[in-house]
């Protein structure tokens, strides 16, 4: 149990922003920052931006505007500027740590609404669904929805938790949950990482509507497409580790079933025409073996997970 005990609710200053703490990470964001750290502190009681190597004055207008600045030389992801923020917020005061974009998509007069299932002891980890806002949903670009869909569907892929936006930067934490989280994301695949380690480690997770803006913002650094693709290999890369067989294991048998079936053709063109076909023949043979090889692997690397998971497990209870 973590410390404190879960569903506590936690007791309130003479201004409840104050258990409240905003975390923004920020990448050549020197026209929207000001504005997001202004409204950001009228609902946490500190606002620490990230400045992950801007070459422009992100770092200036968010000082003026009130934030804690943390600046890095140069670019290193937002997986890096989001775990260095959150780290720093855990060692403050505060008991919600909140997280939101520094381009103007969020809205900061949301926080309430994102930290409330924590500071009512109802949630450990809360995710702003742009998904479960009708509003919000149709202001998403078409192309956007179908990449974030896809990215959701591999995130939830193996794990216990079933959520709608899994690449929603806008979220809440209860501050002793955060030591949970060990970041080996550096770029856009934390929001996809962050979840499933949140689920691994048994983390109560609520996802609460929000509203967001993307008519004039420019509300990515990296193309789509580069986005996506990172994310969805930083996905795959996780399940491969910690669900070796459905990684493998299907993989295997998708390439096992299309061997054979080259397999049944190269049969049926020999019957009929009593000459084997070399091609279809060839990869009907490379194709088997090599998906009965894949689920092999899967299932030797599976049991070596689960009895590594169980010596863990005796670890932890001191056995």
């Amino acid at each position: 149990m973590l410390g404190g005990g879960y569903g506590e609710r936690f007791q309130m200053t003479d201004d409840p922003k104050d258990t409240i703490t905003a975390v923004i990470p920020a990448f050549n964001e020197e026209k929207t920052i000001g504005w997001v750290v202004e409204r950001a502190r009228k609902h946490a009681g500190t606002v620490i931006v990230v400045d992950d190597g801007s070459v422009d004055r992100t770092s200036e207008v968010a000082a003026a505007a009130g934030a804690h600045v943390i600046r890095f030389p140069r670019n290193g992801g937002k997986g890096n500027a989001l775990g260095i923020g959150l780290t720093t917020a855990a060692l403050n005061g505060s008991n919600v740590v909140v997280c939101l974009d520094s381009d103007g998509q969020h809205d900061p007069d949301d926080i309430p609404k994102v930290v409330a299932p924590v500071l009512e002891g109802r949630a450990d980890m809360v995710i702003g669904s742009r998904f479960l806002d009708a509003s919000s949903k149709d202001m998403i670009p078409a192309y956007r929805r179908v990449g974030q869909g896809v990215l959701t569907f591999a995130t939830n892929l193996g794990s216990t938790v079933r959520i709608t936006d899994s690449q929603s930067g806008y979220r809440a934490f209860r501050k002793d949950v955060l030591k949970r989280f060990k970041f080996t994301e550096s770029g856009m695949g934390v929001e996809s990482e962050m979840v499933r380690s949140a689920a691994r480690h048994g983390l109560r997770i609520h996802e609460v509507p929000i509203t967001v803006k993307y008519a004039g913002l420019d509300t990515s650094t990296m193309k789509p497409s580069s986005h996506g693709m990172s994310v969805l290999g930083s996905v795959l890369k996780s399940i491969r580790s910690e669900h070796p067989l459905l990684y493998f294991g299907v993989t295997g048998m998708v390439m096992t079933v299309v061997g054979v079936l080259f397999g049944l053709y190269s049969i049926e063109q020999y019957i009929s025409v009593k000459s084997l076909p070399f091609g279809p023949s060839l990869v009907a043979v490379l194709l088997t073996a090599l998906g009965i090889l894949l689920v092999l692997v899967g299932l030797i690397l599976n049991a070596i997970s689960e009895l590594m998971a169980n010596v863990r497990g005796n670890k932890t209870n001191g056995h």
